[in-house]
């Protein structure tokens, strides 16, 4: 499944900030659509299994309307579900091209489980409107109790298939796209199993389940009583009903997810924790105290107002939370991001150079008199420390350093950090050859 990563293209600079962009789109499109459809599926199974046992035709119409809500044709699932998600998968290979990360491979197996969950859902959707038909048909012959039978087992059976196929794409999902904002695990995460142990991927997947449900109940309640005016000729026993299924739920779940927010930022890496996600972060519990607030109006003296609130509110705090996680795994990954665009300047200047065009570049020497001269030197200490006690642990590998001086982070606390000079990657590449020229000619 790494095929895509080595097939990837390299990426400048600006590019880099498009597939940023791509992402935090299709995140914020992909994730309310795949937090309600799995949502909506596990109420729909748990409501049916209800109403079959009880005979209870409220929950047996709730089972079929909070699916029906959310995929109410094939094409849905399509344009919100697999084009989102498969827009991501390429996305992240583009990014973590050249990288040992797992995450491409990861997001791949899962979006195939996503497919087939997909696939069932919509099997499952169609089963359940045919069974609605065929209770009201009155017993008739053979024939018609095989259909009846035969679409009662398709509907158990493509249900349970889609939750399973649903789960295991979105764990895979979540998995893939927390390791991919940890480059430090990068090297040492082979395996799913890992991943399965890994708190920060817990903490995000049990968090998208509550959420999830979360999602699909207050979307019950918009859709019953807010859209296009609310349900028409709904019995004011079925109101009751929806309502006494999807409020305690709402309001647990919503409660929970600030919870959840601090725990994922207390587990996030360090490098990318900026003040965009934490503002964004705090925003998204912000929200979900607003959408907690509506809830517990609701569930104290309803009005059909706050459903709509409710719904409205949720979709906000979700894209506030997709924003904080985008922008720590752009954070988490500048270093990576500044190799790729220094591969893709040496790339374009070598073709540049086969095709007979030259490019004027500032030599190394030049760019170290006018930048680094005044903090560094060579042999002794300075602002900076001396080259020659740093420069060793890029003695086999000049990308690192090409990489750190397009992207410089403090490592030794005895110096202030070094500030990021505005070099282009060609430029960094340069005096990236003169220190290491310099430094091998002092030894």
């Amino acid at each position: 499944m790494d095929l895509l990563k080595q097939l990837a293209l390299p990426q400048s600079a600006a590019q880099i900030e498009v597939l940023h962009f791509v992402m935090n789109f299709m995140t914020i499109l992909f994730l309310p659509f795949a937090s309600y459809l799995l949502g909506a599926l596990v109420l729909s199974l748990y409501h049916g299994r209800k109403g079959r046992i009880h005979s209870n035709t409220n929950a047996l119409h709730f089972a079929k309307e909070v699916i029906e809500h959310i995929i109410p044709n094939k094409s849905i699932l399509f344009l919100f579900g697999i084009v989102p998600y498969l827009a991501l998968v390429f996305a992240y290979a583009q990014l973590l091209q050249g990288t040992e990360a797992i995450s491409v491979s990861v997001l791949t197996w899962g979006l195939l489980f996503f497919i087939a969950g997909s696939a069932f859902a919509s099997s499952y959707k169609t089963a359940l409107k045919l069974s609605t038909i065929f209770e009201t048909v009155k017993q008739g012959n053979e024939e018609v109790t095989t259909l009846r039978s035969e679409v009662s087992e398709q509907k158990r059976t493509s249900g349970k298939y889609a939750l399973v196929f649903l789960t295991i794409g979105m764990f895979l999902f979540t998995a893939g796209t927390t390791l991919a904002a940890e480059p430090h695990r990068w090297t040492f995460v082979s395996t799913v199993l890992e991943l399965m142990l890994s708190l920060p991927v817990v903490v995000k997947f049990v968090q998208f389940f509550v959420l999830s449900l979360v999602v699909a109940s207050v979307g019950m309640l918009f859709f019953t009583f807010s859209w296009e005016g609310g349900k028409k000729n709904s019995t004011e026993e079925y109101a009751k009903y929806v309502k006494s299924a999807t409020l305690t739920v709402s309001l647990v779940g919503i409660l929970l997810q600030p919870l959840f927010i601090v725990l994922l930022v207390i587990t996030a890496p360090i490098e990318g924790l900026t003040g965009t996600v934490f503002i964004a972060s705090v925003a998204t519990i912000f929200f979900f105290f607003l959408a907690s607030h509506y809830v517990y109006a609701m569930v104290r003296n309803f009005h059909v107002k706050y459903s709509a609130m409710t719904f409205y509110v949720l979709i906000v705090a979700i894209s506030t939370f997709v924003i904080a996680q985008t922008n720590m795994f752009a954070y988490s990954t500048k270093t990576q991001s500044s190799l790729l665009a220094y591969k893709y300047d040496k790339y374009h200047e070598e073709l540049l150079t086969k095709m007979g065009i030259s490019l004027k570049v500032v030599t190394g020497e030049e760019i170290f008199t006018a930048k680094c001269s005044a903090c560094h030197e060579f042999g002794a200490k300075k602002v900076g420390p001396a080259y020659k006690d740093v420069l060793p642990k890029y003695e086999t590998d000049r990308a690192k350093l090409v990489a750190f001086v397009l992207n410089p982070v403090k490592v030794n606390p005895a110096f202030p950090p070094m500030p990021n000079q505005g070099l282009k990657p060609a430029e960094a590449d340069s005096i990236a050859a003169y220190l290491m020229r310099m430094y091998k000619q002092a030894k």
